[in-house]
């Protein structure tokens, strides 16, 4: 690809992927994420897990508590560039919202925000090669920065392009190494990359805003890094698609499991949520002859959710309807 200045992501969507996207939209539809969590200290947990474990990625040595704290505005001790690493990246996670992941632009701004006080060209993309090593050792040599401009530019209209045709969960992986091969800027490149899966993701489903997906990347680093680098031999985005796929339904798992351990939903009753959420007018029973229980155990998970505050009935019993909180 760095012959030329145009941009062609290859890439193809196995049964696998698509079984892993099902089961990752029902974990999400499962997931229950309230408005007192919302006001409290959930967004904030979960941002600062979402800084550490990607500065964590490119070396940045600050423990968790002490990147709470310098977000927080407590001093720490520690090295300076290392403290400013977290102050950028969170100033770069709390406007997430603020940024359109379809815009080059935004992308840019992203980058000034990222590096300030690092780098010169931070903002613009490089004017000179840049490789990846391994010791001493080059691994990987990015496309020349004459062509960087286009191929950023092709990148962007490709997912603009596929915004409605591949998705999103697809699209973030292939945005994403796609960015990191053509390896834009002087420095932040990884970074970048992976709160654009973070904007493109929680764009689509806000419940990501309180998923740290670069926590289970950082789990996973030495897999990262060599997946990516096999796809570079291979020429195609096809091996990390399945990676993020799986790391990401992998969080939910663990989401969910401590979410329905801590308020012990039953079976029935997490089946219950899944077909309100599929038909908000389904009847008492029909939840019964789907699950196999009488009307009066219907009944009783229904009330259960109801005191939990989960679901809650909307309008009388017969014409209103059932809405998952």
């Amino acid at each position: 690809m760095e012959n030329i200045n145009t941009l062609n992501p290859i890439f193809y969507i196995t049964d696998d992927n698509k079984k892993c996207i099902e089961d990752i939209e029902k974990k999400l539809r499962l997931l229950i994420i309230n408005e007192e969590d919302k006001k409290t200290k959930l967004r904030a947990k979960s941002k600062v897990r979402s800084i550490y474990s990607s500065l964590a990625i490119e070396a940045n040595s600050l423990s968790l508590k002490s990147m709470e704290n310098i977000i927080e505005k407590k001093t720490i001790l520690g090295s300076r560039k290392e403290i400013q690493e977290v102050k950028n990246a969170n100033e770069l996670y709390e406007h997430i919202k603020e940024y359109d992941w379809k815009s080059e632009n935004d992308l840019l701004k992203a980058h000034t925000i990222l590096m300030k006080y690092f780098e010169d060209d931070n903002g613009y993309y490089r004017n000179h090669g840049e490789g990846v090593k391994k010791g001493n050792k080059i691994i990987y040599s990015a496309p020349q920065s004459i062509l960087v401009p286009s191929l950023m530019k092709n990148l962007f209209k490709f997912i603009n392009d596929n915004e409605k045709k591949i998705h999103p969960l697809i699209l973030s992986a292939i945005f994403h190494y796609y960015f990191v091969y053509i390896h834009p800027f002087s420095d932040g490149n990884g970074r970048i990359a992976r709160f654009w899966i973070t904007l493109i993701l929680t764009n689509w489903n806000s419940k990501f805003e309180f998923i740290p997906i670069e926590e289970e990347i950082y789990l996973r680093k030495e897999e990262y890094y060599e997946l990516i680098s096999q796809c570079h031999i291979n020429g195609n985005a096809n091996i990390f698609i399945d990676f993020l796929l799986i790391c990401i339904n992998s969080l939910l798992e663990k989401t969910t499991q401590k979410t329905t351990q801590t308020i012990k939903l039953s079976k029935n009753q997490i089946k219950i949520i899944e077909l309100i959420k599929e038909n908000s007018k389904i009847t008492r029973n029909e939840l019964a002859d789907i699950l196999n229980i009488t009307p009066d155990g219907v009944k009783y998970n229904l009330k259960k959710l109801v005191y939990y505050n989960i679901i809650e009935r909307i309008g009388p019993d017969n014409g209103g309807y059932w809405q998952v909180k």
